[in-house]
């Protein structure tokens, strides 16, 4: 295992690129099985429900490994060493600038932008599901590193200046439920062209941020993958009590 977190960290960059193509192949496939004639409300509710579970599960994996066990913890510190070597100073720079769109203030911005602009055209269920993904899941990820309290890794100041623990990873979480939360009501109000391209922005969005925690040194890789998972089981139930609701109130 140790071996793999140093080859992983020589190679965090072409690791990068290639989970984030991973990732757009898997947004293009659900939007593919959203648009077929086979996926129905309630197999879109099935599918929804076991991404929810496993993604719960996973988190769950995850911390049990962290709180039980020094494997997870040696594989961490191993990928984090390798990769501050491998990555170019300038290119840490650059990941130091991106990481700012994942900064708690930015998204409260956006989803309160997003709330209000949704409220004014009078879509109540949209504008709850926005603030509930946004909103929820940063009281979320607050309790969870609360309970969990696990030191942040030695990083470089000059890239960032952080003072709050480190499991799960607060900008991962926090951008993927924004960010698929908007990118959820945008595929909703949107014409159906630009439901695509809306979904790999958000997608690509989201592992920057991500991959710029790891970058800058500020976060372990276990932080990342869990704010991931646990937002990812957050947005999903999110998003599946408004399609419920909307689909009531359609049947009325």
């Amino acid at each position: 295992m140790i071996e793999l977190a140093s080859f992983a960290g020589r190679h965090a960059l072409g690791l990068m690129v290639m989970t984030l193509l991973v990732a757009e192949c898997v947004a293009y496939g659900a939007l593919t099985f959203g648009r077929a004639r086979v996926a129905t409300f309630h197999a879109g509710v099935v599918t929804g429900v076991v991404v929810m579970i496993a993604a719960a599960a996973g988190f769950a994996m995850v911390t049990h490994a962290l709180l039980n066990g020094a494997a997870l913890n040696s594989f961490d510190l191993a990928f984090a060493r390798d990769l501050s070597v491998a990555v170019p100073r300038d290119v840490k720079h650059v990941f130091a600038v991106l990481t700012h769109l994942g900064d708690p203030w930015w998204l409260a911005v956006c989803c309160t932008a997003g709330v209000i602009a949704l409220l004014v055209r009078r879509n109540l269920l949209l504008a709850c599901a926005l603030a509930a993904a946004s909103g929820g899941n940063g009281l979320l990820n607050m309790t969870l590193k609360q309970s969990i309290q696990r030191a942040r890794p030695d990083y470089d100041t000059a890239f960032a200046s952080v003072h709050s623990w480190s499991f799960p990873s607060g900008h991962t979480s926090g951008s993927l439920a924004t960010y698929g939360a908007i990118a959820y009501v945008l595929v909703r109000s949107l014409p159906a062209r630009w439901r695509l391209p809306v979904i790999f922005i958000a997608v690509a969005l989201v592992g920057v941020i991500a991959w710029s925690r790891l970058m800058i040194g500020v976060h372990f890789a276990s932080d990342v993958l869990a704010g991931a998972l646990s937002s990812t089981a957050w947005l999903t139930a999110c998003v599946l009590s408004a399609e419920w609701l909307r689909r009531r109130a359609l049947n009325r």
